[in-house]
């Protein structure tokens, strides 16, 4: 019953509950990778916009920090762009817009994070509900048989086994990749947060 262990011969025998969770695992692989390259292009162009941003400042001023911006257009720049909509004004008016900029970057940043939380969480129960069908299926064999040998409920027992652990297989990378992300936007916060710190007393005296 068990020497075919190929992928489709494990869905066909794991029923609509791995067909399902295998479904899952691809849509989490596929956030996954999205979003480490979006992380991995957050931190390069936060650190590359704020070399050519000090350079700017020490060189043209505002005037320059502002070309430098929308000239490229990267997290630290739409939310230095918002403090230079307010220059002039005080820090708490400065801070207020640039906050509110940034809240928006992460935003971007933590996209699709949530499906890939949902998935970590759910795939065992969809597991779990796979591996109840799957008990169900061979006390039912079992009755139809009336016992007659182990093979009546082999199937049943497979379904059942194959569908908890798919269910787990689906989760734990899920999970791991959802927490790697949510301390990995935490610290990419705390760095646009400081890198735009270094220029909102410039953008507050307006020079």
């Amino acid at each position: 019953m068990f020497q075919d262990l190929s992928f489709l011969a494990l869905l066909q025998k794991g029923g609509i509950t791995v067909v399902v969770l295998a479904l899952l695992s691809v849509l989490s692989i596929a956030i996954t990778l999205e979003r480490a390259w979006a992380f991995r292009k957050f931190a390069r162009a936060l650190a590359e916009t704020f070399s050519s941003l000090r350079d700017a400042v020490k060189e043209g001023g505002l005037q320059a920090m502002s070309a430098v911006c929308r000239a490229n257009r990267s997290p630290l720049s739409e939310v230095l762009l918002s403090g230079l909509s307010r220059a002039g004004r005080s820090k708490e008016e400065v801070n207020e817009a640039m906050e509110l900029a940034g809240r928006r970057e992460l935003l971007k940043l933590e996209r699709s994070l949530g499906i890939l939380g949902t998935i970590g969480s759910t795939a065992p129960f969809i597991g779990l509900f796979g591996t109840v069908l799957g008990i169900i299926r061979a006390f039912s064999d079992l009755a139809i048989a009336q016992g007659a040998s182990p093979a009546a409920v082999a199937d049943g027992i497979a379904e059942a086994l194959i569908a908890t652990a798919a269910g787990l297989f689906v989760a734990v990378p899920a999970v791991v990749a959802y927490n790697y992300f949510v301390r990995t936007a935490t610290r990419h916060a705390l760095e646009l947060e400081a890198s735009a710190s270094e220029f909102t007393g410039r953008i507050s005296e307006g020079n």
